[in-house]
């Protein structure tokens, strides 16, 4: 189940690269950059110290490499686009793709599987602290009171 719901967060986050992709703006930057920096806060601070098989520990510390990488390459996306050169913002970006398809597939054929075998219990306690980094959108208000 849990390797169900990151490996659908993955391809939430390939969607909205590709967005950008084909249209570059300060928006879709920041909801990539939100969605990235939540998913890596989960998986370093309670996802991979889950991880009890040995022989994963060195693919993990890549996988953590990787995602130092990955923002250094969000950073300079967004330089880009502060500056307003959309075309080397979109190549930036797209060098962050070319390292997340690979990054996403290890993960999914490595660590993923490996906390599915988790309990039920310890699954639900991990979607947990997910739900615990959800931010509401600002003006959201409850269903009565719209």
């Amino acid at each position: 189940m849990l390797s169900l719901v990151l490996t659908l967060d993955h391809r939430r986050l390939e969607g909205l690269v590709e967005e950008f992709k084909n249209s570059p703006d300060l928006s879709t930057y920041e909801e990539i950059r939100r969605a990235f920096n939540n998913h890596i806060y989960w998986e370093e601070e309670f996802l991979f110290p889950k991880v009890n098989d040995s022989s994963l520990l060195t693919i993990i510390k890549s996988l953590e490499i990787e995602h130092g990488s990955m923002w250094l390459l969000l950073d300079q996306t967004k330089e880009y686009l502060d500056n307003g050169n959309t075309e080397e913002a979109k190549e930036k970006m797209n060098e962050f793709m070319r390292v997340l398809l690979e990054h996403d597939g290890a993960e999914e054929g490595s660590v993923y599987q490996q906390l599915d075998t988790l309990s039920d219990e310890d699954q639900a306690n991990l979607i947990l602290e997910e739900i615990k980094l959800a931010n509401l959108p600002k003006e959201w208000k409850c269903k009565t009171i719209r």
